[in-house]
């Protein structure tokens, strides 16, 4: 007879085995769930490692591009931009920016448009305002092959490249204009004394036209030999310069001796107040005569009343750096004037009664930039003109090209 303990044993492993085996195989499964966990976590590691290297290369590439590029919906939120395109429009970052709130009038809305409507790439020209000035951007936009229908956008700074055509164009209209005048009066001239022989025999009036055609002739000579020196010193590099050693108190001595006769035509005094003696300079003397002459002209042909006294004076700032100065007692410059005195043509005097070719202070200004040194004018109206040239205190801080100053100045005569 089988006792209860042999059954109850039984019973037990009956029983206990399926939880056995169960508890086993939970446990291999948790084991199991366990490793492909870490899997997981790893494979998600490796994805985002990924993501952020792909990010990496991404901004790496935008930022290589060397111009501003954007990536935007078409609706005008910017998906992606780089740090170019940042600084362009002012913001430390463009991701998720509707530019067409921030620019509701721009051109961005009309390229948008467009481009967001044709297969073919669209360029345009877009203003861009900023705190400096406004930029102007020839742009390129590219819609994508996505299901947002993105659009890209790059840009490239053409606002020098436009400044340049408008003073291009500018320069040849105001050269074409201040040649057409001495050119019509001497061809009046001419044919008056060629149709009317009896006014060729009139001794009296011969020599009158003979000296109104000479007059012109001589202008149109000081305009053709002042725009080739302009467009000389407007070169984009210094390597026209004759580079030496000289004295600028021998020099400014030279200058005034030129402008003796017209100084004492009108009563007027030239100073010169150089410190020390002799004052070395280095660089192309022909070219600082022009920069002396052109200025001390300008002050005797503006104030021809009699007393006027021009001063040039000459010093070495404790730092070393060279400053000259030429100043006069005459009528001064209309303050709203002084912004554009060194435009091409300009003339602060608006009564034609000033005679020059309007390009002196252009000349100026370049020559001053090509030897790495600035000019400004500072007036009092009805006291006093000045205008200050600062140079860098060696040779070696003058720059060896002229790429930024070739279109920030185009130069009048007053």
């Amino acid at each position: 007879m089988v006792s209860w303990d042999v059954v109850l044993g039984l019973m037990v492993i009956i029983f206990a085995l399926p939880f056995i085996f169960l508890s086993s195989k939970m446990k291999s499964t948790r084991e199991r769930a366990r490793v492909s966990e870490n899997e997981v976590r790893q494979m998600r590691g490796m994805l985002a490692e990924l993501q952020e290297h792909v990010q990496r290369d991404q901004s790496l590439f935008l930022e290589a591009l060397g111009v501003p590029f954007l990536l935007m919906r078409p609706g005008g939120r910017v998906v992606m931009a780089n740090r170019k395109a940042c600084d362009l429009f002012g913001f430390d970052s463009l991701t998720n920016t509707n530019l067409l709130r921030i620019l509701p009038e721009s051109d961005m809305r009309s390229l948008l448009h467009e481009a967001a409507g044709s297969s073919e790439k669209v360029r345009a020209l877009v203003h861009v305002p900023r705190p400096e000035g406004e930029r102007i951007y020839r742009t390129t936009a590219t819609r994508l092959a996505t299901r947002e229908r993105h659009i890209g956008i790059v840009f490239l700074d053409v606002t020098e490249e436009h400044r340049t055509q408008v003073i291009r164009r500018d320069f040849v209209a105001n050269a074409s204009h201040e040649l057409r005048t001495p050119l019509t009066l001497i061809q009046g001239y001419l044919e008056t004394l060629l149709d009317d022989p009896e006014s060729a025999a009139d001794t009296g009036l011969l020599q009158r036209s003979l000296g109104v055609m000479k007059r012109h002739a001589d202008r149109m000579t000081r305009l053709v030999a002042d725009m080739l020196m302009l467009s000389r010193v407007e070169a984009p590099d210094s390597s026209y310069l004759k580079e030496e050693d000289f004295d600028l108190l021998q020099l400014a001595t030279e200058v005034r001796q030129r402008l003796e006769n017209m100084a004492a035509a009108q009563g007027a005094d030239i100073e010169l107040q150089i410190e020390p003696r002799p004052y070395p300079m280095h660089g192309d003397s022909f070219y600082w005569s022009q920069v002396l002459y052109n200025l001390m002209e300008n002050a005797l042909k503006n104030n021809p009343a009699p007393g006027l006294q021009v001063k040039l004076t000459a010093s070495l700032t404790p730092d070393g750096t060279r400053q000259l100065c030429v100043k006069d007692n005459g009528c001064g410059i209309p303050q709203d004037a002084i912004p554009f005195i060194f435009n091409r043509f300009y003339r602060a005097d608006s009564t034609g009664k000033v005679k020059g070719t309007g390009l002196g202070l252009a000349i100026v200004k370049h020559a001053v930039e090509a030897h790495g040194g600035s000019i400004r004018c500072e007036s009092i109206p009805g006291t006093r003109t000045c205008f200050i040239i600062t140079l860098p205190r060696n040779p070696e801080s003058a720059p060896q090209t002229r790429a930024d100053h070739a279109c920030a100045a185009t130069g009048p005569h007053l």
